[in-house]
């Protein structure tokens, strides 16, 4: 009689461990959905305000020059340069500023597809400079 009771409160123990594990795992998840939202909302926000940003110096030259940034065809240029090729060979290119958490702060993503492969360029776009380049099969 002992060895069930205490049987049966090893298994309620276990139980509730588990119950709390499930728990924890959901929390777990969903707040790494609400933190992925929240990047992405900063991301967009922060690119509306640098485009526009861009757009008013274009508009209004007397704001100051647009030269603190190069152009998306100087940036494409770097990139053709660095893997000794030319804009023909690319297939489905896009070219985009876009505001990365990794660098915090915006930075040309030039991604395209290469010989069988998919590449990643990003850029600093105030001087041209690579940040990071990746490529994986495509």
């Amino acid at each position: 009689m002992k060895k069930d009771k205490t049987k049966n409160i090893i298994i309620i123990l276990m139980s509730v461990i588990i119950i709390i594990l499930i728990i924890g795992l959901i929390l777990l998840i969903f707040k790494n959905e609400l933190l992925e939202d929240h990047y992405d909302k900063l991301e967009e926000r922060y690119e509306y305000l640098y485009e526009n940003n861009l757009n008013n110096k274009e508009n209004n030259p007397d704001n100051g020059s647009n030269n603190d940034i190069i152009s998306r065809d100087k940036a494409l240029d770097i990139v053709l340069k660095d893997l000794k090729i030319t804009k023909n060979d690319l297939r489905d290119l896009d070219i985009e500023l876009e505001y990365k958490v990794r660098y915090n702060k915006t930075v040309y993503e030039i991604s395209f597809d290469y010989n069988y492969l998919e590449y990643e360029y990003y850029l600093e776009p105030s001087n041209g400079k690579i940040l990071d380049t990746f490529k994986s099969l495509s």
